[in-house]
């Protein structure tokens, strides 16, 4: 992506596939003006907050997924390309825009709108091979492999935190019934570790004040407004799991102890850290095998497990010579290579 170019109208879900997306969205702005649209309502705020950071020059919520609207906000826009992340396949957004269309990070699930919609696109790159020869099998246009997304992280910046002198495990994304489970183990490793401290990132943060009142047996803080002492800390801002690992002895990924199916893996790995987590990661199956394979990962499937394999990460230091960033870097040049055909191909610079 050499040459200065027009503008890329992006699409994502939310704040996840926007933390997901930050490495492409930087090398795009720097080159395009790049028109971002969200889906979640809860993304609105934290992504107003990156206006200006070198992401997007413009921030819009996905209008409605219908063809007058679509072709309405594509006209207001004039995109030289529309870059789809994940899974957002929206029948009006793919059926009724004429800009060309690359899909980012795409794994398949093999059913009919997929293999209909997925043949819009004029570059598809998959996460896995099964999931490239899925698309080969729909007749889709171009197919390429580069490995998930999720791996090319970018290192956030250092979030401040207060815990010198304390062991840390910090649980990010957690959901109903899991942090029950965490509270079990905590009050049982306070007995033999009285320095540790626990912080909880519940997924959805309008949750977190039911989260705290959870956890009141302990000195509780929020996040927004931490108090000087506390034991376990409740994460009510957005956008700071990421950085707050890097301060963890060890870690804890929900959405994997209930069956959601798993969140990000990679992100405690990023900092060396052992990344704990429960039995339904059908979601993020090739992360876990990644974190396994590098001895990283650990899976627990009950309570009394949870309980002993974090008093055996607290009481003896972890040590790996694993380094993800080196990872992160082939997998991004990977997608940048990507899309400098994507854009030799399909797209018409004047």
């Amino acid at each position: 992506m050499e040459k200065e170019r027009g503008k890329v109208w992006v699409h994502l879900a939310s704040v996840g596939e926007f933390n997901t997306a930050r490495p492409i969205l930087r090398e795009l702005y720097s080159r395009h003006h790049v028109v971002l649209t969200y889906f979640s309502f809860r993304a609105k705020e934290y992504l107003k907050s990156q206006q200006g950071k070198g992401y997007f020059h413009e921030l819009y919520r996905l209008p409605p997924d219908v063809p007058l609207l679509m072709k309405f906000f594509e006209k207001k826009v004039e995109p030289e390309a529309i870059l789809i992340f994940e899974r957002e396949l929206w029948p009006s957004l793919l059926l009724f825009t004429r800009a060309p269309k690359v899909w980012l990070n795409a794994y398949a699930k093999g059913r009919f709108l997929e293999s209909f919609l997925s043949r819009r696109f004029c570059l598809i790159v998959a996460r896995r091979e099964e999931d490239a020869e899925t698309f080969r099998r729909y007749s889709c246009r171009k197919v390429l492999t580069c490995g998930n997304l999720k791996f090319a992280l970018e290192e956030p910046s250092p979030t401040h935190l207060k815990v010198e002198g304390s062991k840390l495990v910090v649980a990010g994304s957690t959901h109903p019934g899991e942090e029950e489970l965490l509270l079990e183990a905590f009050r049982k490793l306070r007995v033999e570790f009285p320095d540790l401290r626990l912080i909880v990132a519940p997924r959805h943060v309008s949750r977190a004040t039911q989260v705290a009142e959870l956890f009141k047996a302990f000195r509780v803080s929020l996040r927004s407004k931490e108090e000087e002492d506390w034991d376990v800390l409740v994460v009510d801002t957005l956008g700071e799991l990421f950085s707050l690992y890097a301060h963890a002895r060890v870690a804890v990924v929900g959405g994997t102890f209930v069956p959601v199916g798993g969140h990000n893996l990679l992100e405690p790995a990023y900092f060396g850290k052992p990344v704990l987590y429960g039995p339904y990661t059908h979601k993020v199956e090739d992360l876990r095998s990644f974190v396994e394979s590098r001895s990283m990962g650990f899976c627990v499937r009950d309570p009394s497990e949870l309980y002993e394999r974090l008093h055996g990460l607290l009481a003896e230091e972890f040590l790996t010579e694993f380094s993800l960033k080196e990872h992160s870097q082939e997998v991004l040049r990977c997608y940048l290579r990507a899309l400098e055909e994507f854009w030799s191909d399909c797209v018409k610079i004047v």
